[in-house]
This record gives C-alpha cells, sequence and structure tokens, in this order.
C-alpha cells in the first residue's frame, strides 16, 4: 500500500511538472478551531439593608435626609463591579411619617444612596415587604426605579409581575436573570392584588425552567431562622431543588447573621449574607459579607467563582467598612475589639471552605 502512495505521488508530480505548474510550493490546509469566546463578569451580592430609626435620625439633615456616608467605603467596591444586588428589607416612602421595626417604612433618600453608591439592583421580596401594604409595594418600587435602581420581588398586580418578572440584566454578552422570593410577610396578607412571591416550589420550578435564553440564572431567597449562624435543612433542600430545576446562583438573607457557603464550578450557593447595615448591635449581628460571584461565559456555558469580603457596621456613624479599610483604620478601643470579633467570626465560618 505504501508503495502505491508513493507511486500516486510521483505520477502527480510529474504530470503538474507537464502542465507547467510550479510545484515547489505545497498547501497544506488548516484545521485549527477558531479561538474560543469567553467573557467575564463580576458580580456582588451585599445583605439586608434595614432602616432602624436611629438610622434614620443620623441621616437626618433639616427636612432631608443624607445616607451616603454609610456606604462611602464600599462604594469603590460597587462602582468596579458588573452588577451589584442587595436586599432592601424596608418600605421606601417620599414623605414622613417615617418608622423602624417592626413596620419599616424608610426617606427616599435611602434609594437615591443606593444607586450613587453603585447598586444595580435591589431585592423586594422579604418578610417586610407588606409593611405598609399595597401603597408601600407600589411607592417603593417607584421610588427605586426614580434613582435608577431595578427592584425585584414585590409587585402591584399580576400585570406588573408579567412586566417585571424575572428581572434580566445583560452586562458584557452575559445575560442574567433574576428571581426573588420569601418565606413570608409576617403574617400580612397581601391586598388590592398585591403579590410577593412565598416558596411555592412548584411555582420556582416553573418560572426558572420557562426563563430560557439567558446564560445564568439567580434566586435571591429569603429564609431560614433569624440569628441562626448555621443554614437548617430546609434551606439545603430548598438550594438543591433549585441547582436541579436550573438556577446556578442561590443567594440568601433573613437570618441577620452570616451562614456559609457551597461553591463549585457550576454553581453557588450563599445561606446568608447577614446584614449590610441596621442598627443590630449583638455579636454576629453588626455585619455581613460581600459575596463577589466572578462569571466565566465560554462555548462550554457559565463557569463561577465565589469570593468572600466581610463588612462591620460602625454603629456610632452606621458605616459599612470592609476589610480592606477596617484592618487599618482609626477606631476606638471598644469599636476595634467589636471589629475583630466580626472578622474572627466570619473568617471560622468560610476556612473550612475556602
Amino acid at each position: 500500500m505504501r508503495g502505491f502512495i508513493t507511486i500516486l505521488f510521483l505520477v502527480c508530480a510529474t504530470l503538474l511538472s507537464i502542465w507547467g505548474v510550479d510545484n515547489s510550493i505545497v498547501y497544506i490546509p488548516s484545521f485549527q478551531s477558531k479561538p474560543a469566546t469567553v467573557e467575564r463578569i463580576k458580580i456582588l451580592f451585599a445583605g439586608d439593608i434595614m432602616a432602624h430609626m436611629p438610622q434614620i435620625l443620623k441621616a437626618q439633615q433639616g427636612d432631608i435626609y443624607d445616607f451616603r456616608p454609610s456606604f462611602q467605603y464600599v462604594k469603590p467596591l460597587f462602582k468596579d463591579a458588573d452588577l451589584t444586588i442587595v436586599n432592601l428589607e424596608t418600605t421606601l416612602s417620599q414623605t414622613p411619617p417615617y418608622s423602624g421595626y417592626p413596620a419599616f417604612r424608610s426617606p427616599a433618600e435611602l434609594a437615591a444612596a443606593l444607586a450613587d453608591a453603585g447598586i444595580d439592583v435591589a431585592v423586594t421580596a422579604n418578610n417586610h415587604s407588606l409593611d405598609m401594604g399595597c401603597s408601600g409595594i407600589e411607592q417603593t418600587v417607584h421610588i427605586l426605579r426614580k434613582y435608577g435602581v431595578a427592584p425585584i420581588g414585590s409587585f402591584r398586580d399580576m400585570a406588573d409581575q408579567y412586566r417585571r418578572n424575572p428581572l434580566v440584566v445583560e452586562r458584557k454578552g452575559i445575560k442574567v436573570a433574576i428571581f426573588a422570593y420569601t418565606y413570608g410577610t409576617n403574617g400580612i396578607d397581601a391586598q388590592d392584588g398585591a403579590i410577593v412571591p412565598g416558596l411555592d416550589t412548584v411555582r420556582m420550578a416553573t418560572e426558572l425552567q420557562q426563563c430560557v435564553d439567558v446564560d445564568c440564572k439567580i434566586a435571591f431567597v429569603h429564609w431560614g431562622i433569624e440569628y441562626s449562624r448555621k443554614p437548617n435543612r430546609e434551606q439545603k433542600e430548598l438550594a438543591a431543588f433549585l441547582h436541579r430545576v436550573g438556577c446556578q446562583l442561590v443567594i440568601g438573607s433573613h437570618p441577620h447573621v452570616v451562614q456559609g457557603a457551597e461553591s463549585s464550578k457550576r454553581e453557588v450557593t450563599v445561606y446568608s449574607l447577614g446584614n449590610f447595615i441596621s442598627n443590630q448591635r449583638e455579636r454576629y449581628t453588626d455585619g455581613g459579607i460581600i459575596a463577589q460571584v466572578s462569571v466565566e461565559k465560554s462555548d462550554d456555558g457559565c463557569s463561577f467563582w465565589l469570593d468572600i469580603n466581610p463588612v462591620w457596621v460602625r454603629l456610632k456613624d452606621y458605616v459599612v467598612i470592609p476589610k480592606s479599610i477596617g484592618d487599618t483604620l482609626t477606631m476606638s478601643k471598644s469599636e476595634r475589639t467589636a471589629y475583630l470579633q466580626f472578622m474572627q467570626d466570619t473568617e471560622k465560618i468560610f476556612t473550612s471552605q475556602f
């Protein structure tokens, strides 16, 4: 066989020479595949934004309120991200009276401060969604949108839910769909057609599986037991379920303390981000984490990498302080003690995982 191929090659070369074709150049076609296109984005998730009355009074300047100083140290982190999402655990209003726990009603200027800090999305599905009834949902959604922050998780009626759910955001060629759910609304029933999606697994599965033409699905879930530092069985089972029905990122809130996380190249679960800002002062409640998820899209789909950035709230002025700032920031002795305690407690949670 090898001899036959050799003879055939010589015959072809002779014919080419006879016909006057230059056989000094041999063209070898390339079968190399086109380099894969890869897009990358960075998504930040921050925990519970609460507005107790001491925070509101601290922000008050006459007839206006300025919450911007609270976010001065995290603003560069948010501005550097492609997408930043927080849990807004209060309703918003253009006019007083304002109130804290147990029925939250906060000045509209809080939304302005969130936008100024670089926050893109506010999740409004939580146990305080209906603190001010259906009108509270309407006002909160309107105010957030007015300042350029996209709301997701509470709706005026079915038509509003149909228009805005899920929230789809595209960054650098990566399309992300955001869903939000809560275990309940403190026993307050939705009136006048208002909707706050609950933990209905049938509905959740339907919504997630019907959502197509996106690269990544995020479920922001208000769940778990308040002040419990470990996820319970229900949280773990629901997270596994959400991943099975096509949700890559499951992000939790409600416990007001940091819980653990699980991550792989194909999916991420953060059980509780803790408090991003609040007036809560007990150990474990005076801070939270910013979960950074790096998303890489290639021909094989999306891959994910999780990083944790602890943040602590300096309570005298309600300023959120990330570890990168807090380690060198001037503090009183009592503040330094509380700061170090929170950082050590948080590190213990994630040491075994990262």
